[in-house]
């Protein structure tokens, strides 16, 4: 009988580009297994679905979706019996840890599902916190999830595109940018103090492409964020593709392959542009420990306020930044930008 193993992980597109080194490990531990993922939904369409990302294929089979904000008694009713009817043998929290008082509201809702067998509950303190790794550099989501499955960072990642979304991706970038070079370009975030203001991303769009007049732009983010990506290029002398809402992620991820580099807020774009090995210039506030949500890869220039890293707390989930961003300059992300362009 096949083993059916219920995967645990809230979020959006950054989300399950994190959780993919612990769910190819587990998809490794047990290649005949059947992956399920319960995750939340969207609220109001303003972030992608987790399935957005990881798709229907080798790696998972179902999805199960809790009603934002938690629901009510009979949605959780409906969510609990199909779940119980998938009939999982365990599951695997990947998510990040809830307080205590909802770590045991999940812990029953689990077991009122049915599933004996629970694994990596972040209960225990270490589960809970981000554990250092060098100078001022702490382990990243990815490598804590590893760590609560208990499991070696993975040698590939399961995740496969299909020779349709492959072309799709393909037709797309040469039919609008035509040749041209390109970066790409998102200010994703969603967040406040995650957001380094428009004047400074016109400032530096506009350095760029004076100095580059042919170089192309691609835009990458959500619907609710195109008109403001497009304001934000409006003087871009060079060719402009903007995508924002109009491709699902792995399209996206896709289309972003063949850019110079992605340049934008920490967000789930950026984290596909790492997926695809694409070099990030990546702007944080100091809403976490400096490496808990850096891009996965070595190539990437970062911007993060170190001044602020000795005061943010190291326990994961936990954010706060206030107008950390702002303390980072236009000039040195322009001198980053160009390093990559020369």
């Amino acid at each position: 009988m096949v083993q059916r193993t219920l995967i645990f992980r809230r979020g959006s597109i950054g989300d399950a580009v994190v959780s993919l080194p612990a769910l190819s490990a587990i998809r490794d531990r047990s290649p005949e297994a059947e992956l399920a993922i319960l995750t939340n939904a969207p609220v109001m369409g303003r972030a992608a679905h987790i399935e957005a990302v990881l798709g229907r294929a080798d790696l998972i089979s179902e999805y199960f979706s809790l009603p934002p904000g938690g629901g009510g008694i009979s949605s959780m009713r409906q969510v609990r019996s199909a779940i119980k009817s998938w009939s999982p043998d365990k599951l695997i929290y990947l998510s990040e840890p809830s307080s205590i008082i909802s770590l045991l509201k999940e812990y029953l809702f689990f077991k009122a599902c049915g599933i004996k067998n629970i694994e990596a509950m972040p209960f225990a303190q270490s589960l809970r916190e981000y554990q250092p790794k060098s100078d001022n550099i702490w382990e990243s989501e990815s490598e804590r999830l590893l760590r609560a499955v208990g499991l070696p960072w993975p040698a590939k990642l399961e995740i496969n595109f299909s020779d349709e979304e492959q072309n799709q991706a393909e037709q797309i970038i040469t039919d609008k940018i035509t040749g041209n070079p390109f970066i790409t370009f998102s200010i994703g975030g969603k967040l406040p103090d995650k957001d380094w203001g428009d004047a400074n991303w016109s400032f530096v769009l506009e350095k760029l492409s004076a100095a580059n007049p042919s170089l192309g732009l691609l835009l990458i983010g959500a619907e609710d964020e195109s008109v403001r990506s497009a304001a934000l290029a409006q003087n871009w002398r060079g060719p402009v593709l903007n995508l924002c809402g109009k491709t699902k992620p792995r399209l996206s991820a896709l289309a972003m392959k063949q850019a110079i580099f992605y340049l934008g807020h920490d967000s789930g774009p950026m984290h596909l542009a790492a997926l695809m090995e694409v070099p990030c210039i990546a702007l944080f506030s100091a809403r976490a420990k400096p490496g808990a949500w850096f891009p996965h890869g070595d190539n990437h220039h970062i911007f993060y306020p170190w001044e602020m890293a000795d005061s943010v707390s190291n326990k994961a989930g936990f954010r706060t930044a206030g107008s950390s961003i702002l303390s980072i300059k236009h000039d040195e992300v322009i001198e980053a930008c160009r390093k990559l362009l020369i």
